[in-house]
């Protein structure tokens, strides 16, 4: 049950994160069937979604047989035709229990909800699922509508007070056992109210009920009359239902609709369609329903979502749980007694009647043996049911013949060891004529030939075998009261000794056989393994491609069983000996898999040295056009050229080797060629830039004399030589000032005068940014060490002469203070 507990939380806090409102008129399951419809299971989404409402709800509830037009009598109560789903087939519609919320209002200004249910009696559903269905619907309701179709009679009466009587001892049984969970309402001792609901109701009512609300005065007077089986005087309330429910009313409906069309899809038929009887009607119980409707009473307050939810979490988990028992039987003790003596009485006189069965020398046919303990089993039963017929007992003849085979089983062991002398002598016989017949068989022949023959023999001496242990064993007459005897249990069959010993001197003249045939298959082995050798001999020096191996392999795996099948031609009936797949599997492995996989291997191994070979022609081409590029350029220049020239270099490998682009060598050379084109780029870029660097060297003098000018004018408060980044950034801005004075300088774009001045920055000027860096540290120690000296100094305490008195109150002195001394 905290399993249950905590999975729904989960559930209600994952809806809680969602914040997705319930809309209006869109019915959501909140209770499903379990897979063998026997029970139910919570819908935990449906129920976090529903535990979000915050606001009164007031719920009513419809139950009744499937098919009676529950769905539909819920659409016509919200004035929609569409919101519940109506079938016309004949199978149920709705599964579980569905809820829906909707716009109409309770007397106490409640949300009314509406419980649309599965119906009862549907294909395969046991009944005790409807009483669970009728349960959970009654009880979460503010009003039950019970619907039925045409008219109410006692059968419908008498299922409805089944019904109410299993959902209140459940109601009963679950706020006794788990009183600390259990809603409030489960404590009421009476229902909510229920309107009976009689669809296509169109007889007319007797005369003494015919005024307003005649439909329910003539259902209390048919419950008075239903409840009075004694013919002493009663009245409708004292019937259950008038107990249970508070208010027990009945409403009938016309037809919704005329047409045969409408009727059996009530679904295609709009409000406006409708019969005008049918909606005055509707309109009336509507009126009737929500004018007393209001919301359960949850922990002192209105149900809400949140209190509906744990209120159906915790009937479904007590239905779970087997608080839904079935009334026991009331009387069944005494009759024991009475059958336990008849019972004594008849295994004493079977006992008698069998010591008399089988008393000769030699053992009896099993036929005879089975026949007389048959007869004395039912002059036993017989006397055990006269002894019974004068009272009011049920025989019990299943216990009766479990104590009748306890001395049935005491005698065949007796009559067993009788026919085990009997069997013995036909084995020896049967063994040598069988052996004269098969040294008639000549070799080699066809192994089913010499099967067949040796089993038509076989059978032969094991029907003379067992014709006479047959006309011994057979059973005879069907046993109906008890266990019938069977020939005793051998350390081996005698029919499967004697199967045995005739297929061991078959099988040494089959075997005999085998080794011929053995010679055809290792024949038809070296012909195919010389195929394939031939064949992938002619390619032996050939660079094949993946496509092109695949056909080769196809072209050798033809040939191979080609020549296999050719030598074994001449006797087609080894073809379909289990040696044929043995040899054949053979073949495929040692023959062709493992000489295909030789072969490609040394196939990779020459792809390998060929594509290693194209590769480094591809390098040696690449590197010598690289060393052409005119440099320095721009960035966007150099790399249009590079790409153009990787380009040509891809080109190159691929129209070299075409047929071979299938394969992974061909794949591993373009990604190491892919990996050189892009070093290559990197050093062409970095190459270009150290160019442009040297064209640019008027500049860098220039730019570096102004550093020093700078270093030689600094102070003590000077960042230049003291701030790194200070530095980077002048000397960047010095570069910038003097590359308009160089003629590279000028054509150089920002972006690559950007990296000359790193370039620059990192190599040519690397002394002076260590020195700056040296600077740093110390005048950061310097600082620092200076701040330390100062808040030691400020920090640091006065002295004086007189002695500093200090007064503290402390409680752990028996409350007293504590009076001392101190001096700084």
């Amino acid at each position: 049950m905290r399993l249950g507990v905590v999975r729904f939380w989960a559930a209600l806090g994952a809806g809680l994160l969602s914040h997705a409102d319930i809309e209006v008129n869109v019915p959501f399951q909140v209770v499903r069937p379990s897979p063998n419809h026997s029970s139910m299971v919570p819908v935990l989404d449906s129920l976090a979604r529903l535990a979000q409402h915050e606001g009164r709800i007031a719920v009513v509830s419809v139950v009744g047989p499937y098919h009676s037009g529950k769905s539909f009598l819920l659409n016509a109560l919200l004035g929609n035709t569409q919101v519940f789903p109506v079938g016309r087939r004949t199978t149920p519609e709705t599964m579980g229990i569905w809820l829906c919320r909707t716009n109409l209002q309770a007397q106490d200004g409640s949300e009314v909800w509406l419980v649309d249910s599965e119906g009862f009696f549907g294909p395969g559903v046991d009944e005790s699922y409807d009483a669970k269905i009728f349960t959970v619907a009654s009880l979460v309701g503010g009003h039950l509508v019970y619907n039925t179709v045409k008219i109410i009679d006692q059968q419908a009466v008498n299922l409805l007070e089944m019904l109410a009587r299993r959902a209140q001892l459940f109601r009963t049984r679950s706020s006794a056992e788990d009183d600390q969970e259990a809603p409030e309402f489960l404590s009421v001792r009476s229902f909510p109210p229920l309107t009976w609901v009689v669809e296509d109701f169109v007889q007319e009512l007797p005369p003494q009920h015919r005024h307003v609300d005649g439909a329910t005065a003539w259902l209390k007077s048919y419950l008075a009359k239903v409840n009075n089986s004694e013919g002493t005087k009663s009245s409708s309330d004292d019937h259950i239902l008038s107990k249970l429910y508070s208010d027990l009313k009945v409403h009938t409906l016309f037809l919704p609709a005329t047409k045969q069309s409408q009727l059996q899809d009530l679904s295609q038929v709009s409000w406006e369609q409708l019969t005008p009887e049918f909606q005055s009607e509707i309109a009336s119980l509507r009126a009737r329903i929500l004018g007393r409707l209001e919301a359960r009473r949850f922990e002192g307050s209105p149900m809400t979502g949140k209190t509906l939810a744990r209120s159906l979490r915790f009937i479904v988990q007590a239905l779970q749980r087997g608080m839904f028992h079935e009334l026991p039987s009331l009387w069944a003790t005494w009759t024991t007694q009475v059958a336990d003596m008849s019972m004594r009485d008849s295994v004493s006189w079977f006992a008698s009647l069998l010591s008399g069965i089988d008393a000769m020398e030699d053992p009896i046919p099993i036929r005879d043996f089975n026949a007389e303990v048959e007869a004395a089993r039912e002059r036993s039963a017989r006397f055990y049911t006269e002894l019974l017929r004068d009272f009011d007992v049920s025989p019990d003849l299943a216990g009766l013949r479990k104590r009748l085979d306890t001395h049935f089983q005491q005698k065949l062991m007796a009559y067993h060891e009788r026919i085990h002398r009997w069997v013995s002598e036909l084995i020896l016989e049967a063994k040598e004529n069988f052996a004269k017949l098969l040294a008639s068989f000549e070799l080699p022949i066809d192994p089913d030939v010499i099967k067949k023959r040796g089993e038509s023999a076989s059978k032969t001496a094991l029907a003379a075998f067992s014709s006479s242990i047959g006309a011994f064993a057979q059973r005879g007459a069907r046993v109906s009261h008890g266990k019938a005897a069977e020939m005793p249990a051998f350390t081996v069959d005698p029919v499967a000794q004697l199967t045995n010993d005739l297929r061991s001197l078959q099988g040494n003249r089959e075997l005999e056989n085998e080794r011929e045939i053995l010679q055809f298959f290792k024949h038809a082995v070296a012909a195919a393994d010389e195929a394939v050798d031939s064949e992938l001999k002619v390619n032996s020096n050939r660079i094949l491609g993946s496509g092109r191996m695949k056909d080769l392999q196809n072209v050798v795996s033809s040939k191979c069983w080609q020549a296999f099948d050719e030598r074994l031609a001449k006797a087609k009936w080894m073809m379909l000996l289990p040696h044929y797949k043995t040899h054949k599997a053979l073949v495929q492995t040692e023959s062709f898999e493992s000489r295909m996989a030789r072969f490609a291997a040394a196939n990779e191994q020459r792809l390998t040295a060929h594509f290693r070979t194209t590769l480094e022609r591809c390098i040696s081409t690449y590197k010598a056009r690289k060393a052409n590029l005119a440099m320095p350029a721009s960035e966007n220049d150099l790399d249009a050229e590079h790409r153009q020239l990787s380009s040509s270099i891809r080109e190159l490998l691929e129209e070299r080797d075409k047929d071979l682009a299938d394969t992974e060598a061909f794949k591993a050379s373009l990604r190491s060629l892919l990996n050189i084109l892009e070093d290559g780029h990197r050093h062409a870029r970095q190459k270009n830039i150290e160019l442009w660097k040297v064209h640019s060297d008027e500049a860098t003098l220039c730019a570096k004399r102004a550093n020093q000018a700078l270093e030689r004018q600094c102070g003590l408060f000077c960042f230049f030589n003291k701030v790194p980044q200070v530095h980077k950034s002048t000397s960047q801005k010095h570069l910038a000032s003097c590359m308009p004075r160089s003629g590279a300088g000028a054509r150089m774009s920002p972006s690559m005068q950007l990296q000359v001045f790193e370039n620059w920055y990192t190599k040519d000027l690397a002394h002076d940014n260590a020195a700056v860096w040296f600077n740093f540290y110390i005048v950061s120690a310097l600082v620092g060490l200076g701040m330390l000296l100062f808040c030691g100094v400020c920090l640091r305490p006065q002295q004086s002469g007189v002695p500093y008195q200090y007064q503290v109150s402390s409680p752990t002195y028996g409350g007293g203070d504590y009076v001392g001394t101190g001096r700084w």
